[in-house]
């Protein structure tokens, strides 16, 4: 069999198990073996397969027929042009919170017109789970010090693991939302909470319902469950003009944005898009 054959016929295994993208996947499955890029496998497309690398290979083709998630198959998920270790432990960071870290990123660095900067910023990233948010920020900006809390300890033990590993210097502590942090307060909180109604979650895809874990999923029954919860308590946990940014699903914006006008202790809330015009982000400062 030649290395062509071999990842053609991983392809149609994933297309027979309903995979997303079983292309994609067949190539970044070989990526991962053979730690070549597609320019190698241009290269090496006619050449025979060694046997022990076609076991191997089928091998892991076997586990996405399972519907397992590439990324718990290699371990990892690019973010924010850095590596994150994932596990069945964490939510696998994905493309759409980018554009939360690339606002808040904004805000830290003084690039938000509407918001006046700081010479620091004591960052709060609640909901942590891998660190992908507070890792990234720490990366992108130099004027913060940031504390990533969760409820889960495994999930805080995955990203004390990426901390190290994407070298940033980060306070971790565990516990249900702002319990973690006592009554400290920050200059900014931000948060990708879970927000998927509950009744949304059996009809998930496969990769998503059975393989990532539930309290990253589940916001209750109108998926608004944690931003009442975080919402209410941000005003007594920020500082003075303190900023909270906020992930949301893409139909959530009027209600996650009437959550924090009700509270009559935030500026006026601005929603950003992503980049297939959802909104996806909400951000607030608070009046005083």
């Amino acid at each position: 069999m030649l290395v062509r054959e071999m990842i053609k016929a991983g392809e149609i295994r994933l297309i027979e198990a309903h995979c997303m993208d079983p292309w994609l996947d067949a190539e970044l499955l070989y990526y991962y073996l053979t730690g070549q890029d597609r320019v190698d496998l241009f290269l090496a497309s006619n050449r025979p397969v060694d046997p022990d690398l076609q076991r191997r290979y089928f091998d892991l083709i076997s586990q996405r027929e399972k519907r397992i998630p590439l990324q718990h198959i290699t371990g990892s998920q690019e973010f924010m042009g850095l590596t994150f270790q994932v596990n069945s432990d964490v939510l696998i960071p994905r493309q759409d919170t980018e554009i939360l870290v690339e606002e808040a990123a904004k805000i830290l660095r003084g690039d938000n017109p509407r918001i006046p900067g700081r010479r620091s910023w004591r960052v709060l990233d609640l909901c942590c789970g891998s660190g992908a948010v507070g890792i990234s920020l720490a990366r992108i900006c130099q004027n913060i010090k940031v504390t990533a809390s969760d409820y889960s300890g495994p999930a805080l033990e995955t990203a004390r693991f990426n901390a190290e590993k994407n070298r940033v210097k980060i306070r971790f502590a565990q516990g249900d939302l702002y319990e973690a942090v006592a009554k400290k307060r920050f200059d900014m909180i931000v948060s990708n909470p879970p927000y998927i109604r509950t009744h949304m979650i059996p009809i998930l895809q496969d990769e998503v319902k059975s393989f990532e874990p539930l309290m990253a999923l589940d916001g209750g029954e109108d998926g608004l469950d944690f931003y009442r919860r975080i919402i209410a308590g941000a005003p007594a946990r920020l500082r003075k003009k303190g900023i909270l940014a906020l992930e949301i699903g893409h139909d959530q914006a009027k209600d996650v944005s009437e959550l924090i006008r009700a509270t009559r202790k935030f500026t006026k809330v601005n929603v950003v898009k992503d980049l297939a015009g959802h909104d996806r982000v909400v951000y607030a400062a608070t009046l005083y």
